[in-house]
């Protein structure tokens, strides 16, 4: 799709970064601008003793970011939010409703899980009990039902299918198995997937180089790592339809299955690839210059999509786009979880785009004090159910005219 060099799909010029007036929003993205400049400057004098770096970035430039004006108008819609759940789950990145009403999700420490009201019952587990060490313990990710059956991505492994009670679990697609008919294209991090009515499944592989527990190592290197799949669940054809993303995550067919999107998350962009018409094999840019960071996708009843912001964009990262060699002095200087500590910012974001990749609408907690991240909107009933990958609970909240 683009050498390591080359900024991607996007064929628009791109400006240099430049002070946002809503760049430093709340306390601890100015706590990240601190940071940054510390790390800068500590790292490049620590350049000739530390380490090789973990990393290999590519240059690239972002657009200067949106005015958050109109439908970006800062609110406090999210922090009407109930929290579901609160303390009793880890990280439900993916929530999905079934016919009965019920919620499925899965949870960082492997169980997939039913929820009726407050009451849990776990379905299944992305592995066998016991400490099998964690890139092998697998990691539950995106989350969707197809002809109630639950088909749950596993980051490390590939796709599961179970029964919506749990009686019966199976690996549906192995990306180990799957490789070698792929060229050996390595798929590390598993991450959304979304099925046709006809069994055709489209899924991301979010890096070939870095495994989920290296997330962060994956955004500051920034480069071309991104698939996505496609894998027909009647032939067990594996197809490769886009290689060369940067961090492909969120997926989402469109209502009647003419294309497919998928995130590019360190782009603040969103892809679409053609299923049919006269473009189909072909790619276009479906949304590009979001205020954040974008992970899945999901429809909206309204038409359109809600898109999950995993975190909004800031001054101090576009800035630093250009120049891969600081971003490889930070990556070797400093220890994993400082490196995960210093690029998380608490400011909580969902968009609705219409059918074209217009932004209409924007919910926020600037604060981040109820919901201080999101990785999906879910919409039943005119209620969101909002997953995130760090929280504890399940967010939960009513559209009404006020938000």
């Amino acid at each position: 799709m683009a050498s390591e060099e080359e900024e991607g799909p996007s064929t628009a010029p791109q400006s240099k970064p430049s002070m946002h007036p809503n760049s430093l929003i709340g306390n601890s993205v100015s706590r990240m601008s601190l940071q940054l400049i510390l790390l800068v400057l500590v790292g490049m004098a620590a350049f000739a003793i530390s380490p090789s770096s973990p990393i290999n970035p590519v240059a690239y430039t972002m657009p200067l970011a949106p005015n958050w004006t109109g439908p970006l108008t800062i609110n406090t819609r999210l922090q009407s939010a109930e929290l579901m759940l609160k303390g009793r789950i880890v990280a439900p990145e993916s929530i999905a409703v079934g016919p009965n009403g019920a919620l499925y999700t899965a949870l960082s420490d492997g169980k997939i899980i039913s929820v009726q009201g407050e009451q849990i019952k776990e379905i299944g587990h992305t592995s066998s009990k016991g400490n099998l060490g964690e890139e092998n313990y697998g990691h539950p990710l995106g989350v969707r039902i197809h002809n109630n059956t639950l088909y749950v991505v596993d980051a490390h492994q590939g796709i599961l299918r179970l029964s919506m009670e749990g009686e019966w679990q199976e690996v549906l697609v192995d990306m180990k198995e799957e490789s070698p008919k792929l060229n050996n294209i390595e798929a590390r991090f598993i991450d959304d997937m979304d099925i046709s009515e006809s069994g055709i499944i489209y899924f991301s592989d979010m890096s070939s180089r870095h495994p989920m527990e290296h997330a962060v190592y994956e955004i500051l290197e920034a480069g071309p790592h991104g698939t996505l799949f496609s894998y027909n669940v009647h032939s067990k054809e594996i197809k490769v339809l886009l290689s060369g993303l940067y961090a492909a995550n969120g997926v989402q067919l469109s209502d009647d299955e003419r294309y497919v999107l998928v995130s590019e998350t360190t782009r603040a962009r969103i892809v679409r690839y053609w299923l049919k018409g006269p473009l189909t094999g072909t790619w276009d840019i479906f949304a590009e210059n979001l205020p954040g960071y974008p992970d899945n996708i999901r429809k909206r009843s309204a038409g359109g999509y809600w898109v999950a912001m995993a975190a909004v964009r800031s001054y101090e990262c576009d800035v630093l786009a250009p120049y891969p060699q600081i971003r490889s002095y930070i990556a070797k200087l400093l220890p994993y979880s400082m490196l995960r500590s210093a690029l998380s910012g608490k400011y909580g974001m969902i968009l609705a785009l219409d059918e074209n990749g217009m932004i209409t609408d924007s919910l926020h907690d600037r604060s981040g004090t109820v919901i201080p991240s999101v990785s999906q909107v879910t919409e039943h009933d005119g209620v969101l159910y909002i997953g995130s990958f760090e929280s504890s609970f399940i967010g939960k909240l009513r559209l009404t005219n006020e938000n």
